[in-house]
């Protein structure tokens, strides 16, 4: 079963969607430009929440021996998987409270931090309810 998946828009972030209850799997390219150059850290942002969401501290270790530091914002359905590529965050049991745009911010030893944004869409009661009033309108 698909869980979440990626749309990409010409205009907009890149869209992931996610079912109401499943997770959500929110990209994070850390791939550098040059190749002698890593990342050190790692943060993820909500657009909405003043602080990061989840930090991976890179600095004294190989990535996938990372010190994870997610937000007590999160409730402990957050997670950043580095075993796949790319590396992705995890939100479980995400609900329509998670829809948003996140951002992923990776600072590197040598070049310039990279950005990648990402917006979340939650499908699940509202959306259908939302639907479900469009088509009303239209039959009308």
């Amino acid at each position: 079963m698909l869980n979440s998946y990626f749309c990409l828009s010409y205009l907009e972030h890149p869209l992931v969607e996610a079912v109401v209850g499943g997770p959500a799997t929110l990209p994070c390219n850390v791939s550098t430009p040059l190749e002698d150059d890593e990342a050190t850290l790692i943060l993820w942002y909500r657009l909405d929440f003043p602080n990061p969401i989840y930090t991976l501290d890179v600095r004294n270790a190989a990535i996938k021996n990372a010190r994870h530091f997610p937000s007590e914002e999160m409730g402990g359905r957050a997670h950043f998987d580095v075993s796949v590529h790319p590396p992705v965050l995890v939100l479980a049991d995400v609900t329509t409270d998670d829809e948003a745009d996140y951002k992923c911010r990776v600072d590197l030893r040598r070049s310039r931090t990279l950005i990648l944004h990402s917006r979340l869409r939650v499908i699940g009661e509202q959306h259908s309810r939302d639907l479900l009033y469009r088509i009303i309108a239209v039959a009308l």
